[in-house]
């Protein structure tokens, strides 16, 4: 493959990324909520409405602050609240409240429904294509990256 063949699968890679992600931040701004907050609640809502913080910032990839800031404004909204982990008292587990519970019934679940329907379309072949492909490219731009960044 030559370079400016590399680079147009690139920009048509990142565009298709860019694009599915304007499709969430549509939903977040639907809702009222920035894409982080958004993510945070979708994030909840995919735990059965529970979790601790240090689980969305490993598992959403997000830095402990913007985490922090963004559950802030959930708790100040009355979408959340936090209590103390019975089984580690140094963190607090994320609990969604009556209203984040509102929140969920009319805005991530659609999305849930929504993402549903979507995969319904594919094969599982396609699926598991997509899914394989898209971990090897991440593993392998990590790779890559991790020699860049460590010089």
């Amino acid at each position: 493959m030559d370079h400016s063949q590399a680079r147009r699968q690139m920009q048509e890679l990142n565009t298709i990324y860019k694009e599915t992600d304007a499709i969430y931040s549509e939903f977040a701004k639907r809702s009222g909520m920035s894409d982080c907050a958004f993510w945070l609640m979708y994030a909840l809502c995919e735990a059965d409405g529970k979790c601790t913080q240090k689980e969305l910032c490993s598992q959403w990839v997000m830095s402990k602050q913007t985490v922090n800031s963004a559950l802030n404004g959930l708790k100040k909204s009355g979408y959340i609240s936090l209590i103390l982990s019975e089984t580690d008292k140094r963190s607090k587990l994320i609990m969604l409240t009556d209203k984040g519970l509102q929140f969920k019934e009319k805005n991530i679940d659609i999305v849930f429904h929504l993402e549903e329907r979507v995969l319904q379309r594919l094969s599982n072949t396609e699926i598991t294509a997509m899914l394989e492909s898209n971990r090897k490219y991440q593993e392998l731009l990590r790779a890559e990256a991790k020699q860049f960044l460590n010089k």
